[in-house]
Formats: structure tokens, sequence, C-alpha cells
């Protein structure tokens, strides 16, 4: 977008509510150089992580129990600054002195992160919360609140399953609130505080601290929809933020990832695909399973752009989750064009990949990721995910996303693929693990291939 950011193998980043450090520690641990700040109200989640923190030996983290409104002044400035999952779900008064902190400890070219929900989207969600908060107010048990709600969300759900119109809608709004993770019914559905926001609301408040909306930083997980012809030449003569409050209303959007600058920056260009090229993209995880296992050969003939693309994808998804950098596949593009192709220009090429990032089929990548496509000899996984695998059910993997991972067998087995054993001994230690397994050494290869493919397994 015309703004440069800072470098983020070398930034300083603060993680506001960083909770058990889940986020934090794993970009601390794949950025030694970084330097990483994170607080929580919760003294057992800062407990939590610290603990990893010094499992994993890292020494450029520092992770304090601490109210936002308690910072000292002299805490210095931040490249990066990340409030997920805060925003919304705190105070109004807090929420003030969040902005006031981003202006104050925002590094002149830094970019702040604020999640928080969104209108018009979460009206109706807001419909299903006025039932269910007051209905659990007096359960002081988080496992049973949860219960409770969901209970009640499965009751009301089905009382409205054969209603027409509003009600239809509202119904599966309780369904889906009597299936979802117990963390996000715990978290969303039934916190004290949920205060969704009009895009236009935050912004401006955020303007009144001196800071400037910029994008939303997940933008290129939700690809827009066709709008009809009207409409979207309607949005690309206005202005930015208005385009996106327009879009929100279109898609009824009920949550954001808003990224927020020093307004004294400006808000930059709008989208320039010459920006990629030192970054470096990779298959979304959609695209690897939708063309990972596809036959290259169908499309291998085709060097229309259509063909080129759907080649293009397949190879993204053939070295999947690991990332190209953009000026190989730039290359190759232009490379696989015909002469005369509006695909034989690498500016044309670059535009290809800004809109299949757009349109959530790659995922751009400011450093590369590598991770092994398929299990060595002595293979490895990351430290982060060897701490995770027992305690938690999830995992980070080498390119920063969680992934579920509750499987109890490879819970205990993952800890031990580090490096330092052949499958053969795996498949002892699984033995052990699984007394009743057939054929532990078909089931280390059938485990090692799945942390493969999740990313876990070092290059």
């Amino acid at each position: 977008m015309g703004l440069d950011a800072p470098d983020p193998s070398t930034a300083r980043v603060l993680e506001i509510g960083c909770g058990d450090g889940g986020n934090l520690v794993p970009m601390a641990a794949a950025a030694p150089r970084g330097r990483y700040a994170g607080i929580d109200l919760l003294p057992g989640a800062i407990a939590e992580a610290r603990a990893m923190a010094s499992d994993l030996a890292l020494s450029n983290v520092e992770l304090d129990a601490a109210d936002l409104r308690d910072l000292p002044s002299g805490l210095g400035t931040f490249d990066y600054i990340v409030a997920h999952g805060f925003y919304s779900w705190v105070p109004a008064d807090v929420r003030e002195v969040l902005l006031g902190t981003l202006r104050r400890c925002l590094s002149p070219d830094g970019i702040a992160f604020v999640s928080h929900n969104t209108m018009p989207g979460c009206a109706l969600r807001g419909i299903a919360w006025s039932l269910l908060r007051p209905h659990v107010a007096g359960i002081g048990d988080p496992a049973r609140r949860v219960a409770e709600a969901r209970s009640m969300a499965s009751l009301v759900s089905d009382a409205m399953a054969d209603q027409p119109g509003l009600a239809a809608a509202l119904a599966g709004e309780f369904r889906d609130v009597a299936n979802r993770h117990e963390f996000l019914v715990l978290h969303d559905d039934i916190a004290i505080v949920n205060h969704p926001v009009l895009l236009r609301e935050i912004a401006a408040e955020a303007e009144a601290h001196g800071l400037a909306w910029l994008a939303d930083a997940d933008a290129y997980r939700h690809p827009a929809p066709a709008y009809g012809e009207k409409m979207n030449a309607w949005l690309a003569a206005t202005d930015r933020l208005t385009r996106e409050h327009v879009i929100d209303h279109l898609r009824l959007r009920r949550y954001r990832e808003s990224l927020f600058v020093h307004r004294a920056r400006g808000l930059g260009t709008p989208l320039a695909s010459e920006r990629l090229s030192n970054l470096h993209v990779g298959a979304s995880n959609a695209t690897a399973e939708r063309h990972g296992s596809a036959p290259r050969s169908q499309a291998d003939g085709d060097r229309t752009p259509a063909g080129v693309q759907r080649m293009l994808l397949g190879r993204l998804a053939a070295v999947h989750p690991a990332s190209v950098p953009v000026q190989e596949v730039v290359s190759w593009i232009t490379s696989h064009s015909p002469a005369g192709s509006t695909l034989a220009a690498p500016a044309n090429a670059l535009r290809l990949l800004l809109n299949l990032c757009l349109m959530g089929a790659i995922v751009p990548f400011a450093w590369p990721v590598r991770v092994a496509l398929g299990a060595g000899a002595m293979p490895r996984a990351s430290a982060v995910a060897r701490w995770q695998a027992p305690r938690r059910d999830f995992v980070v993997n080498l390119r920063h996303d969680s992934v579920v991972f509750d499987d109890p067998v490879r819970r205990r087995l993952l800890p031990l693929v580090d490096g330092t054993r052949t499958r053969d001994a795996l498949a002892l230690e699984l033995a052990a693990i699984s007394p009743d397994a057939a054929d532990p050494r078909r089931l280390v290869d059938e485990h090692l291939a799945h942390f493969a493919r999740i990313g876990v397994l070092e290059a």
C-alpha cells in the first residue's frame, strides 16, 4: 500500500492481552533477533507464557502480568503492537487507554493490529447474546456456563427450526452457538463485555488519538464476491474507508482485524502489485486441499492465462505449506506464458499474484517459510510444536498457523520427534505409547507424513 513496514525479523513487538503466550512466544522463537513484550491481566496466563519461553530458552521475550491502565509511561516504542481479542471485550475506559497506548508506544513507522467484532454482522448475534448472557449470569464455573449456554442455544434453535425469514436466520445463529468451540462461546457469546462497532466508528475513535485506519490484516482470507456492475463501479469510485464500510453491510461482516498507523504517515496508495516483489507466497490451506491431489498433466499443456494460473496453484500446492520467493514465481509465470500473452510481462504476472492473494488462493509472507515436505531419516519437529503438543489441543506450525492437534497418540509422539531418533526408534517409542498398535513402523510413517502436511517438521 505504498508504506514501508519495519523488518519483522528485527522488530520490537508488543502484544496487549497476550494470554498464555500462544501467539507471542512462537513469534519470538521464529525471530530471535527481534524483541518481544507481552502483558496480560491474568497472572496464571503469564506464568504459563513464561514457562513456555523459559523451556524454549528464549531470551528475547519479556512477559508481565499487568493492567493496561497501569503501564509505565517509559515503556518505549514498538514497531508492531498486537491487540487480538481485546478491544471489543473490555470496558469503554480500557478501549480509550488502548488507543492512547497505541499512539504513545507505536514507532513512527509502526503498525498496530486490533481485532474487533463488527456491525452490522453482529446485530443478529446480539439477539442471541441478549438471551444467553442473562441465562448464565448466575453461574460461576466457566465450564458450566458454556454447557448451559450451549444447551439453551440448542433448545431455542430446535424450537425455531421451521420458522421463515429472520427467525430462520436467528435459529441458525443459535445452532452455531450450540456447536461452537467452548473457548469462543465463553469469550464471545456469553462474555460480560462484547462491544461490536461499525468500521467508521473505530476509525473515528482512532483518529481522535492521532491514528489512521489503514486496512484489514486478513483481507486475503475473505475474497470479495461479485456485487454487480453498478455496485462495483460505485465502490471503485469512493474512498477506501467508505468502500469498506459499505462492503461490511453488503457482506454482513461480523469481525475485523484492523491495521492502524500514525495519522501523520497518511494512508498510502491503493494496493500496488509491485510491492509484492520482495515477499514470498505460498498456497492457502484451501488451495492446497483443492489442487494438491489434482493431476498436473491435465493442465500442463494449457498455456492460456487460465491454464497457467491452474498450473501455478498446483505447483504451490505441491510444496505447501512452504513458500516460494515472488521473484521466482514471476519468472515461472512468464516463462510458461507464450510470447504475446498478457502473463508474459512481469508486471502482469505480479498483478495476477496480487489478485490471487485477494482471492484467498495464495498467502503472502514477509520471510521464507521453510518446512520439510517429507520426514527424513532423523526427523525434527519445531521446538514450539514439541512443547505445545502435550500441553494444548493445538500447535503453531512453521508458518505461524494454529493447527488443531488433539489426537492423543500424536500429542505424545511429536515431542519425541526431536532430530535424535530414527524412524525405527520412533516406532519403538510408539509401541510403548500404544501397545495395541498392530504395525508401529507403518503408523510412524503415517504420523510423520501428517506432521509434514501440517508444517511442523523443520527442513
